[in-house]
């Protein structure tokens, strides 16, 4: 008898919903619009395009426009991109820098990782990316390969969580190291 009344509700439920749908269903005639069927709609003449003003932009010295860095606004035809300057040439440089590093650490060639590193150390004193001293322990490694520089590698890769450098001294000092 239970069974018999929750099918009955069930099938209410059912009836009413497909009701619902059936009235709520979208039409498929499109509504009739008031006015005259034959009626031309009226187009306003589009105002005359007025020069964008150039906003947020540095101009050179023979007056032109230079598009500011990084700005996604505003129309960027005849504006010239944003100068190179003394620290975007810093930036580049150390990153040929970093790239000679890596080249000389991919060949395992240890006099010339050291002699870019020196030459790291002394243009990059501040060392922002903290990479001189996993190099110098990669150099190390690859020269003097022994339970001194793993334990040093591991201690390195064990704190330097965020170090780019991280599998570089897995693969030289940890992987490597390892008979």
């Amino acid at each position: 008898m239970r069974s018999r009344r929750w099918g009955t509700g069930l099938a209410s439920l059912l009836a009413a919903a497909a009701l619902a749908w059936w009235l709520l269903r979208p039409s498929s005639v499109p509504p009739e619009l008031p006015g005259p069927a034959a009626a031309t709609p009226v187009v306003a003449p589009a105002p005359a395009a007025a020069e964008p003003p150039v906003t947020n932009a540095n101009f050179t010295e023979d007056g032109l426009p230079i598009k500011p860095a990084g700005s996604v606004e505003g129309d960027a035809e005849g504006m010239l991109p944003h100068p190179i300057t003394p620290q975007h040439k810093r930036i580049f440089r150390e990153n040929d820098l970093i790239g000679a590093l890596n080249a000389a650490m991919d060949q395992k060639d240890v006099a010339d990782l050291r002699s870019q590193l020196k030459q790291y150390r002394d243009e990059y004193p501040e060392d922002a990316h903290v990479l001189a001293d996993g190099y110098q322990i990669i150099a190390d490694c690859l020269e003097y390969p022994g339970p001194q520089t793993r334990a040093v590698a591991q201690r390195y890769y064990d704190e330097e969580l965020d170090s780019g450098l991280r599998r570089y001294i897995r693969r030289h000092c940890l992987e490597e190291a390892t008979p």
